[in-house]
């Protein structure tokens, strides 16, 4: 995965991130708000009925206000303490959940007297203060309420959690857009070879499936009963045959790789070939001008009716496709049986890759191909991505 959608990811996981932080913050604040106006709205109901309780059942000592106190206690799920209580006579009415949320006095008495102090959640609880009509002395009515729980709290969780499925499901649909468009990419980066180049230039790209073979001209059979067997080279080009290309490149490789050398294969073309009746004299002719531009001539072989193969040992591709490109350019200067002749070339080299001779062979078929196909009378070179090289030769170990 490249490294610009990598930062694409980054970025949107963050702005992901600061987005999910604020609306959970947000939803959380307004369920707060909601549940504090909502009982502080009550609370004056709440102490009317408390004064109606106390003036029905007689006072706060009453019994039949404690049990009516406490069925509209235990109606109110949010209300966690309520307390009546005066200066002078101490706390009147007590109820709550829980005894730790007493603060002052921690165990009331009849003799205690003050303004009870209480143990609140910031966030979660709310202490709300509410004054009840009396004729003899001012009493006070405190009410403990619970404006954030967890029955408030899931909600927002859940919410948040769909949101988060919702952003995995989506980061799943582009990662696999993405990398299928990056194998589509792939895939028609290896069907069209490399990129087409000035002369001078060499191309990138992945270590290439084996492309068809044309046909090769057949060699002249060899002489059996005791007769002599045919010729190393070629009578009508002086050129290696096509069929001992394959083992002299394979030996050629061999060497390179014990010296650690660099070794180099040209696939050169005439270009439009067919189109003229004399190919086979301009064949030869051509042949004739490899021998003076190439000096060994045992690395130089037909490798069809309009092409050949040229091996050049200690060169690297740049190298190599100067030198091609040199020849090309004396050729194109040069009339050949009446007629200026153009070829096309594609050069390759080992580049320290450890490889057969049919990769190197595929290669130059690849590259001179290309070469063709964009207009002819050009040099291309074949660099293979050496990560590229690697991944081919693991799937086809794994395949294996």
């Amino acid at each position: 995965m490249d490294r610009r959608f990598t930062w694409i990811f980054l970025v949107a996981s963050g702005v992901f991130f600061v987005f999910i932080v604020g609306l959970t913050g947000y939803r959380i604040e307004d369920v707060r708000r909601a549940n504090r106006s909502a009982v502080e709205e009550r609370l004056p109901a709440l102490a009317d009925k408390a004064a109606s309780i106390r003036d029905t059942a007689g006072g706060f000592d009453a019994p039949q206000f404690k049990a009516d106190m406490r069925a509209v206690f235990d109606a109110e799920p949010r209300l966690l303490l309520l307390s009546v209580h005066s200066t002078d006579n101490g706390i009147l009415y007590l109820v709550t959940r829980s005894q730790a949320f007493l603060k002052d006095p921690m165990t009331p008495t009849p003799d205690w007297r003050g303004t009870p102090r209480y143990h609140v959640n910031q966030g979660d609880d709310v202490l709300l203060t509410q004054d009840i009509a009396d004729q003899d002395s001012s009493v006070t009515m405190d009410a403990l309420y619970l404006i954030m729980g967890r029955e408030d709290l899931y909600p927002v969780v859940r919410d948040d959690l769909y949101f988060f499925l919702a952003f995995l499901l989506i980061c799943g649909v582009f990662i696999l857009i993405f990398m299928t468009v990056q194998e589509d990419r792939m895939a028609r980066r290896t069907n069209a070879g490399p990129v087409v180049t000035p002369a001078s230039q060499t191309a990138l790209s992945p270590a290439p499936e084996a492309p068809p073979q044309e046909p090769r001209p057949s060699a002249p059979p060899a002489q059996q009963n005791g007769d002599p067997i045919r010729a190393l080279t070629s009578p009508r080009t002086g050129l290696g045959w096509a069929d001992h290309l394959e083992p002299r490149l394979k030996a050629e490789l061999e060497r390179a790789a014990a010296s650690d050398q660099d070794i180099a294969l040209a696939r050169v073309r005439i270009d439009e070939p067919f189109a003229d009746a004399k190919l086979p004299l301009v064949h030869s002719e051509i042949a004739h001008m490899l021998h003076e531009s190439f000096p060994l001539r045992d690395l130089l072989f037909e490798s069809g009716s309009d092409s050949y193969a040229i091996v050049l040992p200690d060169l690297d591709v740049d190298a190599a496709v100067r030198q091609v490109d040199e020849f090309r350019k004396r050729l194109a200067a040069n009339p050949v049986q009446g007629k200026n002749r153009t070829i096309s070339a594609g050069v390759t080299s080992r580049g320290g890759r450890l490889i057969d001779e049919q990769v190197l062979r595929d290669e130059a078929e690849i590259a001179v191909a290309k070469a063709s196909r964009e207009g002819g009378n050009q040099v291309i070179g074949f660099r293979a991505d050496p990560s590229l090289f690697r991944d081919s030769l693991n799937e086809i170990h794994s395949a294996s």
